[in-house]
């Protein structure tokens, strides 16, 4: 079986050649796990203790025993499990005499455990009276997102480039590359088909306008740049819907090497950053309510992490509108794969065979509509009659897809050429980032004009 056009044959015959790259890429995407889970415990550690020291504030500067910090979480964690039995109960006895017609009451959620800090960091905060400094490190890393994707593309180009891949390596780096595509399937156990129904018409025509739009104006502008066209495509996904997942989609459609993945996701996360930073402070000074400002942060900023931690911070009622337009985004892949068919394929087929020659465009939506796409509209569909339960979402969506994602990326970022980079220019990524501007000013004027009750979610 032929490996899509990335020069690499998959078969019994090819594996030898292929195993040593393959070994290199899976230690390097575990690495990359490890990094990406030390530096979310440390995340989770600052908040931890920034919110210890707030309470000792009030307590005039004193952090109680660690055995006091225990008991007391233990003690809370009881009283919420009693509660819980409590609400169970009721619960069952109100499942036992419902009646047909009537509406199901919603089932009490379990309470989890809460999160503690270790007793050796406890004390040293108690003592210091100061977040230990591998906490604040985690906390920067996290809230820059150099999650394990950005460290495999940024490690993988460096090493690329300065003591370079030997030949043994080369077969196994390349074939690597497409096993990021079972992730984007998976992630379906995420989404819901219902989902778009929460949004409305005009939560879905906002989303269709700008998604669409910025793919749109980024191709054109592409073309007449005379960007490579697999840079191009790429950039157009990644900007227009949701960066990673949308430029693995396209990917096999125009062709796009690893080059192209750097500029795109760098563009994404580079804009991410400063909105992460300044929206939320934009959306104060604009008067804009929770709904709205949810709203606009799930239509213009590219990554769904930057996307969430703008909309928290923002409130609760941001977030859960934000969401929600973020996974409607989503589910516009397939639309914006049959557009980059169409522009990047059917278009330049028409213009090179004149009118006379006509092009069968359904026949070639067949041959070049990514086949792992279908795979993830099933997933959702599976998801939305209720086939998997939370913690099958969890073992997909936390340790498949991640485990996909980092061998597949590390093949992306070993194959990183600065030779490459410097071929591309920066062209593209200055398209980018006009366009995810232009998406972010147009997308506050629109939902400001709409106002709360639309997106508000009950």
């Amino acid at each position: 079986m032929a490996g899509g056009g990335i020069g690499i044959e998959y078969s019994f015959r090819a594996l030898p050649r292929m195993l040593p790259g393959l070994v290199l890429c899976m230690v390097f995407g575990w690495a990359a796990l490890q990094w990406d889970a030390t530096t979310h415990g440390w995340s989770v550690d600052y908040k931890e203790a920034e919110r210890l020291l707030k309470a000792a504030e009030k307590e005039g500067g004193v952090v109680a025993p660690f055995a006091d910090y225990t008991a007391k979480n233990k003690d809370s964690l009881a009283a919420k499990e009693a509660d819980y039995k409590a609400k169970m109960e009721e619960y069952t006895a109100a499942l036992a005499v419902l009646q047909s017609g009537q509406a199901k009451p919603k089932e009490p959620k379990k309470p989890s455990k809460p999160y503690l800090l270790k007793e050796a960091e406890y004390n040293e905060l108690a003592q210091t009276k100061a977040i230990p400094s591998k906490f604040e490190f985690g906390n920067k890393i996290i809230q820059f997102q150099l999650t394990y994707v950005a460290m495999l593309l940024l490690v993988g180009m460096f090493i690329r480039n300065t003591v370079g891949i030997p030949d043994v390596f080369k077969a196994g780096t390349i074939a690597a590359r497409p096993i990021i595509k079972p992730g984007i399937i998976i992630l379906g156990g995420y989404y819901l088909w219902s989902d778009l129904l929460k949004v409305g018409a005009i939560g879905l025509g906002l989303v269709v306008t700008f998604v669409l739009g910025t793919q749109i104006l980024i191709s054109y502008w592409g073309r007449r740049s005379k960007v490579d066209s697999g840079l191009a495509g790429v950039m157009a996904a990644g900007v227009g819907v949701c960066g990673v997942s949308a430029a693995v989609a396209v990917a096999p459609v125009v062709n796009a090497k690893p080059r192209d993945f750097f500029y795109a996701i760098g563009t994404i996360l580079l804009f991410g950053t400063l909105a992460l930073f300044t929206f939320p402070y934009i959306g104060q000074a604009l008067n804009m309510s929770q709904p709205v400002f949810g709203a606009w942060a799930g239509t213009a900023i590219l990554n769904t992490a930057q996307l969430v931690a703008a909309a928290s911070w923002y409130g609760h009622e941001a977030l859960l509108t934000a969401n929600v337009i973020n996974i409607v985004r989503v589910g516009f892949i397939p639309l914006i794969v049959l557009w980059t068919i169409y522009f990047y394929v059917v278009q330049p087929a028409i213009a090179a065979g004149g009118e006379a020659q006509k092009v069968n465009v359904w026949q070639v939506v067949r041959e070049k509509f990514p086949i792992f796409i279908l795979g993830f509209f099933v997933i959702v569909t599976m998801n939305e009659f209720g086939m998997f339960v939370q913690t099958e979402r969890d073992i997909l969506g936390k340790e498949l897809l991640k485990l996909f994602f980092a061998v597949g990326f590390a093949g992306v970022g070993l194959n990183i050429a600065f030779d490459d980079l410097k071929k591309a220019g920066g062209t593209a990524f200055v398209i980018g980032v006009v366009a995810a501007t232009l998406k972010a000013v147009l997308s506050a004027i629109a939902v400001m004009a709409i106002g709360a009750e639309v997106f508000a979610i009950k």
